[in-house]
């Protein structure tokens, strides 16, 4: 009898084997790719008529394009260690790419920690995490340096103004992110028993605003056009003073000499050539993310693929007169997110909200993985399938006490002294009419208002970096 039952056991122990490795057998590869301060400049999602973007709007087309994606904070750091923590920002007090003793070291696993716990093989390269490629992988690569302007004419100081735009004299093939795509292809086409995941960090369009000649030949600068702004009126007329002084800078940068980036770059008449050095920093990381994808056509390994694309935050380039991150408008929170992959019909738009916190929990979830409890975010994959089921709004926080809900069609903002603005974008898709002190729309404002979370971690507030920068 004891022998039977020791057999039996054997029996189920190797059917159980069996099934994991069938399941191994069956888990798709995964590549995720993140860009640095891409705002949706794109042709996809049509944020400026002259995007030039048609690898990502090619991905986009691929498969399902989420309209309104939106970071969880508007800098690198905190953006990128919610995203691959799967924990919020109110949650830790990580607000800003400066550390405080105020924050809360993340224990749970990063998502490559966890893959690779659960049996995949894992390539980060590029900027993935804040600067580097995180400190888990199989396969790990650092961004290489890019070649810089020559002696007397690099304008780049990540405190001064973003004007510091250059034509380098260079091939692509001696840019960082053409290195990144190379290594990406090589990881790709390196063949293993495992499944595959990848993360994958592109740099620009991040400063400096730098990018072969032939890039910015595509702008000619007597074709740039600015961001639209309210005729007649003055944007900040209707914006409380807090959100006034936000918009003078992005809370951690100094003036210069008493201007606010957006003055200067108007006094500077560089409004024109700073936004034709971004659209073909954006033009130029398009074509090198697509040298990626374009070597993703075959799977080497014979599995099928998911491949997800995003951006840390978005980025001002005058709208508001503010420039660059370091605010919860639409401009500054509002990213490019798409994913292709089996069952996802190409062609297919979702306009519910999504924001980066819901990206670990969806690539488990893609990987046929139990989703674990102490993610924050939500599986996109019941969206996959229904483009218009529900969601919880999206949530983006930049310091304590400065927060935005985002749902599909309001935005809602609550500073730290209080003040509000509140805006209709089916009626207002640039942000320009605050309707947050109209009695008509008291009840939509205390319904969004529950929508913030009512604990937030402690962390040093934007009103310090104020009293810092711009008395």
């Amino acid at each position: 009898m004891t022998s039977c039952n020791s057999l039996l056991a054997c029996l189920i122990a190797l059917t159980a084997l069996t099934s994991m490795a069938r399941a191994a057998e069956n888990q798709p590869d995964i590549v995720f790719i993140i860009v640095d301060d891409l705002n949706d400049w794109l042709g996809c999602l049509g944020g400026h008529p002259d995007a030039k973007s048609p690898h990502i709007d090619a991905l986009a087309a691929s498969g399902m394009l989420f309209s309104q994606a939106y970071c969880n904070s508007p800098q690198c750091r905190p953006s990128r260690t919610s995203l691959m923590t799967g924990v919020y920002p109110f949650k830790t007090g990580t607000y800003f790419n400066a550390r405080f003793p105020e924050e809360t070291r993340v224990t749970t696993p990063t998502l490559q920690q966890f893959f690779m716990d659960h049996g995949y093989r894992v390539a980060s390269g590029g900027k993935v995490f804040h600067g580097t490629p995180g400190q888990y992988g199989d396969s790990l690569f650092r961004k290489p340096g890019d070649p810089k302007p020559p002696k007397g004419k690099d304008n780049f100081n990540a405190m001064a103004a973003p004007n510091d735009g250059y034509a380098l004299d260079v091939r692509d093939e001696e840019m960082s992110d053409y290195k990144v795509a190379r290594w990406a292809t090589q990881q790709w086409n390196t063949v293993t028993d495992e499944p595959l995941l990848m993360t994958v960090g592109f740099f620009r369009p991040h400063r400096p605003l730098q990018v072969p000649q032939t890039w910015f030949d595509r702008f000619p600068l007597e074709s740039i056009r600015q961001p639209e702004e309210p005729e007649g009126v003055d944007d900040w007329d209707d914006m409380p003073e807090f959100a006034r002084r936000l918009a003078r800078t992005h809370a951690h940068k100094p003036l210069h000499k008493g201007l606010s980036d957006h003055e200067y770059i108007l006094a500077n008449g560089e409004w024109e050539t700073t936004i034709r050095a971004y659209q073909a920093s954006v033009a130029f990381v398009d074509r090198q993310i697509g040298r990626f994808l374009e070597g993703l056509e075959e799977n080497p390994r014979g599995r099928e693929t998911y491949v997800m694309l995003v951006s840390d935050h978005g980025w001002h380039l005058g709208e508001k007169k503010h420039w660059c991150k370091g605010a919860i408008w639409e401009q500054t929170t509002h990213i490019p997110f798409m994913v292709r992959g089996p069952g996802i019909k190409a062609g297919t738009h979702c306009s519910q909200p999504v924001s980066l916190i819901d990206v670990y929990p969806s690539l488990v979830d893609f990987a046929g993985l139990e989703i674990p409890d102490w993610l924050d975010g939500t599986s996109i994959k019941s969206q996959l399938r229904d483009p218009l089921m529900p969601r919880v709004p999206a949530i983006s926080s930049y310091g304590e006490g400065n927060t935005s809900v985002r749902t599909e069609h309001w935005r809602y903002i609550r500073y730290e002294d209080g003040s509000e603005e509140l805006y209709d974008h089916r009626n207002d898709p640039n942000e320009w009419t605050n309707l947050a002190n109209q009695p008509e729309h008291e009840e939509t404002k205390k319904e969004l208002a529950k929508m913030i979370p009512a604990q937030q971690h402690p962390g040093l507030k934007v009103q310090a970096w104020f009293d810092k920068f711009q008395k």
